[in-house]
């Protein structure tokens, strides 16, 4: 990807995240309140909301027609793997919304895990496996001002997240 649609991203994702930090203060009640937005239509905050989430849709769908258009569709493995990543990565975080601090540690008769010690074993080794692979397949290729995540993480099977190149205590180095 070039330069320029990086930050075109990174704008969406820093808005998105803008966003969310409004929305998680609203009520289900103030919902049907009257919103003076234009894009409401003369509607409640919920319609607001609504138009906010096909608008989006249609442009997207209207970035797809372009690309279609400039013959420049997801071909490449790397593009359409990093499409589902952000895709999947999306599905947790809209599973996550909703739920209380306290849902978080909670554990359900039929599991051996909580969710927060879910996602810990998530990030875990997503930060394992793709700093493996940029440590050794990637190596000077990468920038040195790229975004790094800056997590502490515990994996509730295999502990402490090492730096890259350390072995896994208790592991193989295998996985999951």
């Amino acid at each position: 990807m070039g330069k320029q649609v990086d930050l075109q991203v990174e704008r969406l994702l820093s808005s998105l995240n803008e966003t969310l930090a409004v929305l998680t203060h609203l009520s289900d009640a103030e919902l049907d309140d009257l919103s003076e937005h234009p894009c409401a239509m003369g509607g409640t905050v919920r319609d607001l909301l609504n138009h906010n989430i096909d608008h989006e849709q249609m442009h997207a769908g209207q970035v797809y027609n372009l690309r279609y258009s400039l013959r420049k569709m997801q071909k490449g493995q790397v593009d359409r793997l990093m499409a589902e990543i952000l895709r999947a990565r999306a599905n947790l975080v809209a599973a996550l919304i909703g739920l209380d601090d306290n849902d978080l540690d909670r554990r359900s008769p039929d599991d051996d895990w909580t969710i927060r010690e879910t996602i810990e074993h998530l990030l875990y080794w997503e930060r394992h496996s793709i700093d493996d692979l940029a440590q050794s397949k990637l190596g000077r290729r990468l920038p040195d001002a790229r975004p790094r995540a800056v997590i502490d993480v515990t994996d509730p099977l295999v502990g402490k997240l090492s730096r890259p190149g350390e072995m896994i205590p208790g592991g193989n180095g295998d996985g999951p």
